[in-house]
């Protein structure tokens, strides 16, 4: 209960134990600059409906509708600056004149990434989407080129080119997954149709040239593989204790194996248990206290309507719009 209650607490207030440092500020800091007044988001979305029309040159005229309810999507905006070798990070509140100032150190660049001499595709879009149910595909040996037209053999040598073609493997897991789908659906009782496979995880091993090793991906519904060196990976960002208390906070979900991850899911379904057991026992506990029954009821009533309210609000918070 402290660990969830501290950890709670960091997050919802961001500055508080902060790992770097940083000032607050208010309006006195942000006078004579734009940012002192901003215009109301309804005056905005005015401005926006305006140039739109101004555009048009066919159709009925927009109209900006429910006015009152015009808003922005989140609070903040933010800037940040490179000083050497920190980054400075400034918070603008959008709703209050103020914000926030945090420095820290500048993250480090990584180095130019190496393009994989046995990279295939693109997953951009440098493959065809689905490559990989098609036959075909390129990926013999590394820097294999395709036969020219005609059968002709080509004097270049094998390494000149990268390859193309999507990478097709037999029984890929997306094919797999596909002829699976419609006797699944018949032994749990649901209607059977067209089987479209959305995604698979992409296979991600080390392969090494013997110079140098890779950090290779291979997405078999693309045909794709793209690789790095692990040369160039940028060195992890250091865990700081207020990073992993909040990182700890949201950690939930059983993973397949039994480690200290499941052993933390179980800690989670525990409070979740604890929470929901103290709410109905004291409700039991009072009643049996007839002496507090009425005062009791009245809190209780008050009590469920808050939360009702609450619940509706943020409902309406969250929503997207």
């Amino acid at each position: 209960m402290i660990l969830y209650g501290a950890t709670g607490f960091l997050f919802n207030h961001p500055t508080a134990f902060s790992d770097a440092p940083f000032v607050s500020f208010g309006a006195s800091e942000i006078r004579d600059t734009p940012m002192e007044s901003l215009p109301a988001p309804s005056a905005i979305a005015e401005q926006v409906v305006q140039a739109l029309n101004e555009r048009a040159k066919e159709g009925k005229p927009y109209a900006l509708v429910e006015p009152e309810k015009v808003k922005y999507t989140r609070d903040f905006a933010f800037a940040t600056v490179k000083v050497d070798d920190r980054e400075v990070s400034v918070l603008f509140d959008v709703t209050n004149p103020g914000g926030t100032v945090r420095s820290r150190p500048a993250p480090v660049a990584a180095k130019v990434e190496e393009k994989a001499p046995f990279a295939i595709g693109s997953a951009k879009g440098g493959a065809t989407k689905g490559g990989g149910n098609r036959g075909g595909g390129g990926g013999g040996g590394r820097g294999e080129r395709p036969a020219p037209k005609g059968g002709e053999k080509s004097d270049a040598p094998a390494a000149a080119a990268p390859m193309t073609g999507p990478l097709a493997l037999p029984d890929p897991m997306h094919e797999r997954v596909k002829a699976a789908v419609p006797v699944v659906l018949e032994r749990t009782g649901f209607q059977g149709g067209e089987v479209k496979v959305s995604s698979v995880p992409d296979l991600s091993f080390l392969m090494s040239d013997g110079t140098k090793t890779w950090r290779v991906s291979y997405n078999a519904m693309e045909g794709t593989v793209s690789g790095a060196s692990t040369d160039a990976a940028p060195p992890a960002d250091e865990l700081s204790t207020r990073r992993f208390l909040t990182r700890l906070h949201l950690t939930h979900g059983f993973p397949g194996g039994q480690n200290a991850k499941w052993f933390w899911a179980v800690i989670v379904d525990a409070m979740a248990f604890v929470m929901v057991f103290w709410g109905v026992s004291g409700i039991f506990m009072w009643w049996q206290l007839k002496a507090t029954r009425k005062l009791g009821f009245v809190v209780l009533l008050f009590s469920v309507g808050v939360a009702t309210a609450l619940g509706l609000g943020m409902h309406d918070v969250l929503s997207p719009r």
